[in-house]
């Protein structure tokens, strides 16, 4: 196996194909498997289960999410403090020996993807998330887990879409979603820069069949993102969570967005990786592309071309 780079996210020839874990199951639809897939996990839990052992013994590799419960008295700065180390090394260290035992050159992990959003004010300042994520990098380098210190971790910063536009070109309302640069740890902490964004036509607000607002392009979404990583040590980027919401009435809408989305990968090539936030369901928004012809077979046209790999 080639020599890790630890400043990159490890990935050539293209971008990582993937989505969240239902995702899998259209894998046969696809006409192939899924390069990554997205997972999520709270503190306390372990790291290896029954679908972590299957996708990694079949080659995928995952981007993990290690978020903060918001329940059980966990914060930022008791994170800083150690408070939580036990519990969260030993998840890290099954991360990595996961990766390990299946032969993949690395595992992606996001500590507290979306702190941006207003829900995770409640687990400190994003001074405070700083400090909570430098402590958690510094655990896994000491123990030998990160990419550069011997081990197969890369590190994901993943923010909503919004927190990379600057303030001038962001509505009133989403002031309150944070800048990206009050949340970054560093270039030396982070792997990847990443962003969740969607085509969602209104359907937050609606439970219609059809949109009530225009369709957004790839590029309205994610530029910001681009702009952000190449100004900020020239990292790589990952779409973390993208979708389009799907009308039962316009069954063109989510699958346009699919095949604009192919194209918006194929010329951006600091983009890593692609994952599809495929659910049902979310505040009012199906973005699931199960049951639509026209989805899948525009993604899947979109995974014969998008065939990245890490090594």
């Amino acid at each position: 196996m080639p020599a890790a780079q630890p400043g990159t996210a490890g990935v050539t020839g293209g971008a990582l194909f993937g989505g969240t874990y239902p995702l899998v199951a259209e894998q046969g639809r696809l006409g192939r498997k899924l390069s990554i897939v997205r997972i999520y996990y709270v503190i306390g839990q372990k790291f290896t289960t029954p679908h972590i052992k299957q996708l990694m013994s079949a080659g995928t590799t995952v981007l993990a999410s290690l978020d903060v419960p918001h329940s059980r008295g966990m914060s930022y700065a008791s994170i800083a403090a150690g408070r939580q180390d036990k519990q969260i090394r030993a998840w890290l260290t099954q991360a990595e020996q996961d990766a390990v035992i299946h032969h993949l050159p690395a595992v992606y992990v996001a500590f507290e993807h979306e702190a941006n959003a207003p829900p995770n004010s409640v687990l400190g300042t994003p001074a405070e998330f700083i400090k909570a994520w430098d402590h958690i990098h510094s655990l896994a380098a000491r123990a030998h887990l990160n990419v550069g210190t011997g081990g197969r971790i890369r590190w994901a910063l993943i923010l909503e879409h919004l927190a990379y536009f600057p303030p001038s070109q962001r509505p009133r309302w989403s002031l309150r979603l944070g800048l990206a640069t009050k949340y970054w740890p560093g270039a030396a902490n982070v792997n990847v820069v990443a962003a969740d964004g969607y085509n969602r036509g209104g359907c937050r607000s609606h439970r219609g069949t059809t949109p009530t607002q225009p369709a957004v392009t790839p590029g309205s979404l994610f530029n910001p993102v681009l702009t952000f990583a190449r100004t900020h040590g020239g990292k790589p980027v990952f779409l973390a969570e993208w979708a389009s919401a799907a009308y039962s009435a316009v069954p063109a809408f989510q699958a346009r967005f699919i095949w604009e989305m192919k194209a918006y990968v194929l010329t951006h090539p600091r983009i890593a990786a692609v994952m599809y936030w495929d659910a049902h369901g979310y505040f009012g928004c199906s973005y699931a592309v199960t049951g639509h012809p026209q989805s899948l077979t525009a993604l899947a046209a979109m995974g014969r071309v998008i065939r990245g790999h890490i090594g």
